[in-house]
């Protein structure tokens, strides 16, 4: 049987070969020009003062946090139902996780569960964009400015995303957004903070680099991935157009599927949809077999995330060399000691693997592609 073949994503042409020819004949390969000038552009599309291009995004969210002081004994509170880096980076400053249940709404990390996650010990929140889909971002605000909480944003999904017309980003201290191979805006792999506040600004700048006072990394951006992140910043608005009319297109089709649900944007939001998601809203379905049959026609499906306190990060067989911050002599916080696997987290159980599926809609994703997929899903959802 012959499959289907969905469009690859990203797809790279003229502009960004000649983008990285200008790169190859400027014989500057380390962060310099084509990287500032990416910063500068990048920092006016957001609606921030500053920005600083990294390596890739998880080297963002360790030196979010290692700007902001966060180390030993401190914790960080996190959703469960995310990608990995999002709470692995607080390990990586030898803090203590504390895992959030999500709002069933969003997806994102739950602010009426955020309050009673709160502790004298709490230095930061990290809120994930998921799929592109924006966090109830305006509630978790309002928690965290009661209690005197910074934000990170973790933007890896949402370039362009919006609530009440202002960017995903914004809204914290501090946020971060991945410009890996599979992300909307794609340079291979790289990353980039964006911040108001100098202070952080100037922190963030001299850890990026080595040889500074205190301890620094060597997570800096290269010219070719500030280069091609200039034209996809130029094309970004035009395909996040294509992907909303994607999923719209796709909800339409599938709309009176009563066993599926297609997540779309929620009242005063702009959903970017990095990926469609799509809730099944009935039991005893083996999403295994089902995946198995559409991926085997081609379609690029599949299940979302398994929740992270559950994930052998947190959950370790043989005690790391670091040492596990939760069980430190040091540390007398209310994770002290905790398995993170028996966490009761509600809604991130009820969702996650199990009840969230994602399907990319990236562009040059066609009318066609999405008419093969909706017919497939109808066809086991019937």
């Amino acid at each position: 049987m012959k499959i289907f073949k969905w469009p690859t994503w990203p797809q790279y042409g003229r502009e960004e070969a000649r983008a990285v020819n200008r790169v190859v004949k400027s014989n500057q390969i380390f962060a310099d020009k084509e990287v500032k000038k990416f910063e500068i552009l990048f920092a006016k599309y957001v609606g921030a003062k500053y920005a600083i291009g990294l390596g890739n995004a998880t080297h963002g969210l360790h030196l979010a946090l290692a700007a902001l002081n966060i180390g030993e004994g401190d914790e960080v509170i996190v959703t469960s139902y995310s990608w990995i880096s999002s709470a692995s980076c607080i390990l990586m400053q030898n803090a203590v996780p504390v895992f959030c249940d999500i709002e069933k709404i969003s997806l994102g990390l739950c602010p009426s569960d955020l309050v009673k996650k709160i502790s004298n010990k709490t230095k930061a929140i990290i809120v994930v964009h998921m799929f592109g889909y924006p966090a109830r971002i305006l509630q978790i605000k309002e928690v965290a400015e009661k209690f005197s909480i910074p934000i990170i944003e973790d933007a890896s999904h949402a370039h362009g995303s919006e609530v009440n017309g202002r960017k995903a980003g914004t809204f914290g201290l501090i946020s971060v957004f991945s410009l890996h191979q599979r992300k909307a805006l794609s340079v291979g792999d790289g990353g980039i903070v964006c911040t108001n506040d100098k202070d952080i600004f100037n922190k963030i700048w001299k850890l990026r680099s080595f040889g500074h006072e205190e301890l620094s990394y060597n997570y800096r951006m290269t010219e070719f991935a500030g280069a091609l992140g200039q034209v996809g910043l130029n094309n970004l608005e035009g395909q996040n157009d294509q992907r909303i009319k994607n999923a719209i297109y796709l909800a339409n089709l599938l709309k009176d599927v009563r066993k599926i649900k297609v997540r779309l944007s929620n009242k005063n939001e702009k959903s970017v949809y990095y990926a469609v998601l799509i809730e099944i809203l009935v039991k005893n379905i083996n999403i295994k077999v089902m995946l198995s049959k559409l991926q085997k026609d081609g379609i690029p499906i599949r299940e979302t995330w398994s929740p992270l306190h559950k994930h052998p990060h947190f959950n370790p067989k043989v005690l790391p060399a670091r040492g596990l911050p939760w069980k430190s002599e040091k540390y007398d916080g209310t994770m002290k000691n905790v398995i993170y696997k028996n966490l009761v987290l509600d809604n991130v159980n009820t969702f996650c693997p199990n009840k969230i599926l994602e399907l990319y809609v990236h562009p040059p994703t066609s009318k066609k592609e999405i008419e093969f997929a909706a017919k497939k899903i109808i066809e086991i959802f019937k």
